[in-house]
């Protein structure tokens, strides 16, 4: 699971019909983005490829009768919350 580093948003995006509510999370996840590739040959100069941080979106749903997430927390309440969720991030930007 990627490490989130900071949180820059938590937001209702939808609600359904049945109460259903739609967030967006957008934060800065670690070893999102390729920074260096892997390189094979020359065996003396090979090195695995390396990777760094990107600004991630991720989408969840929450039921009426859940906890919603902390959006007036501390960052540390939101990595918390998220980390929870085990969210599928998607890459918006690697310009950080």
């Amino acid at each position: 699971m990627p490490e989130i580093l900071s949180v820059d948003n938590l937001y209702i995006d939808l609600i359904d019909k049945d109460g259903t509510a739609n967030w967006i999370a957008v934060a800065h996840v670690d070893n999102m983005v390729e920074t260096i590739p892997a390189r094979i040959h020359p065996a003396d100069i090979a090195h695995p490829a390396e990777y760094g941080p990107a600004l991630c979106s991720a989408c969840f749903q929450l039921e009426l009768d859940d906890v919603p997430p902390p959006v007036d927390g501390t960052d540390h309440d939101k990595i918390q919350f998220l980390e929870g969720l085990d969210l599928d991030w998607e890459v918006d930007s690697d310009d950080i």
